[in-house]
């Protein structure tokens, strides 16, 4: 059976303009310029939607300021600053920024209660999404220091994750540094049960 049967779609043409996206991007140098500039981008003038969690989600310079005062309390000022997930929902999942943002922080929940984050969200009509959303999750944990990664051990559960909540499927792209991407070739669809991340 065809993958695209497999999750609903009549041809594979039909399954990659109605696929939801996951975009996982890590730019483990840069430090704090791309701090900087990582939170002026996302809350410029197309942000329509936002929530810090212990992040100040109005201004990007106390917001940097507060990822890099994570990672020097705990030593780890020439680490990955964060990881950010990027979803771009369907027009029909996503129909305004208020439900992308609840959307997101439903997905993300599970970063949330030991890593400092911020998610906005942008309006920009790409065809088949009105909205996309970006997460910044501080890669240095603030209970314990610890680090965690964009390895596909992680970017698998989060990407069965959006599935699960959504109950659609879910294409996972990775950037990496050299600004390479990778598409994954499976496509996630809805489970019954999410594993911990």
């Amino acid at each position: 059976m065809d993958v695209s049967e497999m999750i609903g779609y009549d041809n594979p043409e039909d399954m990659e303009r109605k696929l939801n996206i996951l975009k996982i991007i890590t730019h483990s140098k840069g430090g704090d310029r791309y701090r900087n500039n990582a939170m002026n981008y996302c809350l410029d003038d197309r942000c329509i939607a936002k929530k810090g969690y212990g992040i100040n989600a109005s201004d990007p310079t106390i917001a940097a300021m507060q990822f890099r005062k994570n990672a020097a309390f705990w030593g780890k000022r020439n680490s990955n600053p964060f990881i950010q997930y990027m979803h771009s929902y369907l027009k029909e999942i996503a129909p305004t920024g208020e439900h992308a943002l609840k959307l997101t922080n439903e997905i993300m929940e599970p970063f949330l209660a030991e890593n400092l984050a911020i998610t906005v969200v942008h309006e920009e009509d790409q065809g088949n999404s009105l909205y996309h959303s970006h997460t910044y999750v501080d890669a240095t944990k603030f209970t314990n220091g610890k680090m965690i990664y964009s390895n596909n051990t992680v970017n698998y559960v989060i990407a069965q994750r959006t599935a699960n909540v959504l109950r659609q499927a879910v294409q996972l792209i990775v950037e990496y540094d050299s600004g390479k991407e990778w598409t994954c070739p499976m496509i996630f669809t809805h489970q019954d049960n999410d594993e911990d991340i």
